[in-house]
């Protein structure tokens, strides 16, 4: 199975068991704190896979370039708790008052990983030092934005911060080659400019 059809696979997995924590909250199984925490540790979960997932495309995804074998990069699991308790409930307020509330909470459980797995892929690209670049692998069904981030499948530094939005699952490529032109951004950052 291909990196994207098993991330995918994974946001999907987050978001039914995410419903399925919602639907026993909405049927008064459970309370909201137990809800909000529940939700919050589902999603850590998923996020933690996610960063995995993309540690491991971006190391085998460099070892097909290189023609060698490569560890994977260790990228970094935060301690998202916090924030993601936060998420969750506003995620359930706002789905009180919604007509579509499912949709809300499936959203969050789906984004989540997604944007785990981008970050994660970018950090794993920087720590190599092998990668000096990177090109949008566009989804699919790339949107409108996204085939404006790819600009013909431009070539962009490695530290260059990887666009993504809610529910993309575009990813990065790695490129080792030599040469590739700064960004302002990236200038800027290492005092070039």
């Amino acid at each position: 199975m291909a990196y994207r059809d098993t991330l995918q696979q994974l946001a999907t997995e987050s978001e039914r068991t995410i419903l399925a924590a919602y639907r026993s909250f909405t049927e008064g199984l459970l309370d909201r704190e137990e809800t909000v925490r529940i939700i919050a540790q589902l999603i850590a979960e998923a996020n933690g896979r996610a960063r995995n997932l993309a540690d491991m495309a971006m190391a085998a995804q460099m070892m097909i370039e290189l023609g060698e074998p490569l560890p994977v990069q260790g990228v970094d699991h935060p301690d998202e708790i916090p924030r993601l308790m936060k998420a969750a409930n506003t995620t359930l307020t706002v789905a009180e008052t919604s007509e579509v509330s499912e949709a809300i909470v499936a959203r969050l459980a789906r984004s989540e990983p997604l944007e785990a797995a981008a970050n994660a892929a970018q950090d794993a690209m920087v720590r190599s030092g092998l990668t000096k670049g990177w090109i949008r692998q566009k989804s699919a069904d790339a949107c409108q934005l996204c085939e404006w981030w790819w600009r013909e499948g431009r070539v962009w530094p490695a530290e260059h911060p990887f666009q993504h939005h809610k529910g993309c699952t575009c990813s990065p490529k790695p490129v080792l080659r030599e040469g590739i032109k700064e960004t302002m951004k990236t200038a800027r950052a290492k005092g070039i400019r």
